[in-house]
């Protein structure tokens, strides 16, 4: 009994814990040390955006809204590994890292449900998932030969294209899980839960592609103790 209890009060622990995880890879390359990195606002042509945190008619401008949201998150986390920045839609990199996806789930929750008291299933908690695909570009030249010029000489033309190889992509899932009413600094309580999912998603996005992202490899004496 005593083993019984322990175990449920230890898996009640992990799944109340917000926070998001990688769910599926399908690439990993092992690409480091990107030179630069761009960031495309992701897409939310079919997102399924849910939760009742706002009225219905405020729900379209949180949806327009969310792309710009995780785009600026994800540059605050992924400056970390090189320089970052946020594209328009009529700008197109041409080395460096492209990062791009789209948002298939954001799910606000319900705050009412968070608020119940003793609440260990997570009822009211919120959901992202999002799909996260990674490019690492790099200019191609092509010469071709056009004609002959005035003097018999034949003329050149350089084209420059810009091509790339997908070094990582994979899903990114998760939530506010059983955090309950009063939240912590990755858990929105009665709040609203987006930004903070938002958020807990670029981190763990960053941690993912990045060796060692804690540092906890670096020692401070030459002598192992």
């Amino acid at each position: 009994m005593k083993n019984l209890l322990l175990a449920f009060c230890s898996a009640a622990l992990l799944t109340s814990c917000a926070g998001v995880h990688v769910s599926h890879t399908d690439i990993a390359t092992g690409a480091t040390h990107p030179r630069s990195i761009y960031i495309r606002p992701f897409d939310v042509t079919y997102t399924e955006f849910r939760g009742r945190h706002h009225s219905d008619g405020e729900k379209p401008i949180r949806r327009s809204l969310a792309p710009a949201e995780f785009a600026d998150d994800l540059k605050q986390e992924l400056e970390k590994i090189a320089p970052a920045m946020v594209l328009n839609d009529d700008e197109a990199p041409r080395s460096g890292w492209l990062v791009e996806g789209d948002l298939a789930v954001v799910h606000a929750g319900t705050p009412i449900g968070r608020a119940l008291p003793g609440n260990v299933f997570g009822i009211g908690s919120s959901q992202v998932i999002i799909h996260v695909r990674i490019t690492d570009l790099n200019i191609h030249r092509v010469t071709t030969t056009d004609a002959k010029d005035k003097d018999g000489e034949d003329t050149h033309r350089t084209e420059e294209t810009s091509q790339g190889q997908v070094v990582y992509e994979f899903d990114v899932k998760g939530g506010s899980a059983a955090t309950g009413k009063f939240g912590s600094i990755t858990a929105p309580g009665l709040g609203y839960a987006v930004p903070f999912d938002f958020r807990n998603a670029a981190e763990r996005i960053y941690e993912a592609i990045t060796p060692d992202p804690h540092g906890y490899g670096i020692r401070t004496s030459p002598t192992i103790r």
